[in-house]
């Protein structure tokens, strides 16, 4: 038996490919101890901000401010990846991150003391945005290495499986700390329940920093010729696939967000709804979109991103429409949570691993970073004038919150009327939805289906 030494290329493919499964699998680890962080600031700032005595206005500032500061901090992280290893840009923003739940805590702390009252909610706001700013700087490092990390052809299906556990997990820790805040409301302690939770976040943040460290982070080399500039990316915008993806999303995104920060807001002030309803709710939509997780992300890598996205697309611009018309928790439930818990799920989805397969790996970071600022400015024009909508103009026809759910569908209507059948696949390897070849009606319905250019290719080579 004669022994053969393989080269010794081969072995480094071979030990880098193991560190990059490894890195996989520890990810799925960190997001299951990050999503508790990233859930209670999603779900549990707004409800606090409202029980410090926040105006909706201010409220609305939360919600929509927040999402201009990342795509700031995205900016910075990508001018970092040029200079710094994507290692130490990861690990100092998620220390950023934790070091924020403490001075959530003094916040509550202060209005037990009845100590600043009046300035409590813009300290929230503050605090509030600084976490976001860290959470920005930390997203081109971490989308650049997940690209290098996970192989093309299996993104939908590991991000699926990621994105399947590690919120099946926040679920579960979201419902119980939800019930755990109303008995501390019962009991007419519920800032102790809200200093609790910052401490849970502050922990969880503290492990994934940790598992950070366990990441294998494969040689990144930057050169000048893959720097992007903004006002290359802007011009680019009519012409090239993801440009028009980006307008997209920029323009169903401003219609989005005049109403998103005030579902939240409906539900408490508008319908009574108590904590643990509330979140049940807010978590109901997650929970459906985790049993479709799998099928969608095979789906994604078998038959492409852009046929995903216009499932998705077809369902969520009519959501806000559904607010108008239900107001009982089944009804929400039924009529609108499971809707948009598939919608989104697939959208998001889609649009993620869009992202990946039209950007080259080196300019990943800065095209991500420029891309959610235009989103960022999105969801600020249209946050900010839901808030004015909501606060400050009074309709005689209608509820001041239905207007601005109606507003919000037409928005969403248009953008995907007007620029959705722009944007193309860029992937070969996409087959038929359905086998119709076997069908007596192939001749008509064959153009119908879903072809890949490999198979195109092919037809065109057997005749000639």
């Amino acid at each position: 038996m004669v022994k053969i030494s393989a080269p010794y290329d081969d072995i480094d493919v071979f030990i880098e490919d193991k560190l990059k499964k490894k890195t996989m699998q520890v990810s799925i680890v960190e997001g299951a101890f990050g999503v508790f962080s990233s859930i209670l600031a999603e779900n549990y700032i707004v409800p606090f901000s409202l029980s410090i005595n926040s105006s909706i206005f201010q409220v609305g500032m939360i919600s929509s401010l927040g999402n201009l500061i990342s795509p700031i901090g995205q900016i910075i992280g990508s001018k970092q990846i040029e200079k710094k290893s994507r290692k130490s840009i990861l690990i100092s923003g998620i220390l950023g991150q934790a070091f924020i739940w403490p001075l959530f805590i003094i916040i509550a702390l202060l209005h037990l003391l009845n100590l600043f009252h009046p300035y409590l909610p813009w300290i929230l706001i503050i605090f509030f945005l600084t976490y976001t700013l860290f959470t920005g700087i930390m997203t081109p490092p971490w989308f650049s290495l997940m690209g290098d990390i996970v192989p093309e052809s299996n993104r939908g299906k590991y991000f699926a499986k990621r994105n399947l556990i590690t919120q099946s997990i926040g679920i579960i820790g979201i419902i119980s700390l939800t019930f755990l805040l109303d008995w501390f409301k019962i009991q007419d302690i519920l800032y102790y329940g809200f200093i609790f939770l910052f401490i849970f976040g502050f922990i969880t943040r503290l492990i994934s920093t940790f598992l950070y460290t366990r990441h294998y982070y494969p040689p990144f080399f930057f050169e000048l010729n893959d720097q992007v500039r903004i006002s290359q990316f802007i011009k680019e915008i009519p012409k090239s696939n993801f440009g028009k993806f980006t307008l997209f999303i920029s323009l169903l995104t401003f219609g989005q967000w005049i109403a998103k920060p005030f579902f939240s807001v409906y539900m408490l002030a508008q319908l009574n709804f108590e904590y643990s309803l509330f979140m049940t709710i807010n978590l109901s939509s997650t929970l459906v979109g985790l049993i479709f997780f799998p099928l969608l992300g095979r789906f994604s890598d078998r038959f492409g991103n852009v046929v995903l996205l216009r499932i998705g697309a077809i369902i969520i611009p009519f959501l806000p429409l559904f607010w108008i018309i239900y107001n009982t928790p089944l009804q929400i439930f039924l009529g609108i949570q499971i809707l948009s818990g598939f919608g989104w799920t697939a959208f998001n989805l889609a649009a993620s691993n869009f992202i990946y397969d039209n950007i080259p790996s080196k300019r990943r970071g800065k095209y991500i970073a420029i891309y959610n600022s235009l989103i960022g400015l999105a969801i600020v024009g249209g946050g900010l004038l839901g808030s004015v909508l909501v606060s400050f103009i009074n309709l005689s026809f209608m509820n001041s919150y239905h207007f601005i759910f109606l507003l919000s569908s037409i928005l969403r209507i248009t953008a995907v009327l007007v620029l959705l059948r722009k944007i193309k696949e860029v992937r070969v390897t996409t087959k038929p939805i359905l086998n119709v070849k076997s069908l007596n009606i192939y001749k008509w319905l064959y153009d119908l289906s879903i072809r890949s250019k490999t198979n195109k290719n092919n037809k065109n080579h057997s005749k000639t």
